[in-house]
């Protein structure tokens, strides 16, 4: 049933239900056949041949404005999601800390600690990667995305 209704809803990004979208034509639910309502009462076997004939004819069109519909939803969900994201960057010769859960070099648990250092940011890329060195100066292996760093202040 939960499929069903899935199936049988129209999406937010399409304005289309996934059902439509497949077949061609709105699903009937279970209880209009039951009950026997209008829309049961008044078909007959010819007009609903034609009628499903028509919906296919015009299934590619109503793919293709759905597409651009879902396009247009995802620029828009984008638009929002980057408006809100607060990029870190790092200078060569900063003090970060490293986040216990990216790098797993002490024991996790409830209670334990969720930050590790503080490192020195010894090299720094575009892509938001960095190289970190101990205070004693030897280099810890591989890089480390910006979004497991965090700025340490003395």
């Amino acid at each position: 049933m939960v499929l069903w209704s899935y199936r049988t809803t129209p999406q937010k990004s399409t304005k289309e239900t996934p059902f439509s979208l497949t077949y061609g034509t709105e699903a009937m639910l279970p209880m209009e056949i039951a009950v026997n309502t209008l829309r049961v009462t008044k078909k007959d076997e010819e007009s609903n041949m034609k009628d499903l004939r028509i919906n296919l004819d015009i299934l590619e069109d109503k793919r293709k404005e759905s597409n651009v519909r879902q396009a247009a939803y995802k620029q828009v969900t984008e638009r929002y999601y980057n408006q809100r994201v607060k990029e870190k960057a790092f200078k060569v010769g900063e003090y970060v800390l490293r986040k216990n859960k990216a790098s797993r070099a002490q024991p996790q648990g409830k209670l334990g600690p969720t930050l590790e250092g503080p490192y020195r940011v010894t090299e720094a890329s575009r892509s938001g990667a960095y190289a970190l060195e101990t205070m004693e100066g030897k280099p810890i292996p591989r890089t480390w995305n910006a979004r497991n760093l965090k700025k340490y202040f003395f």
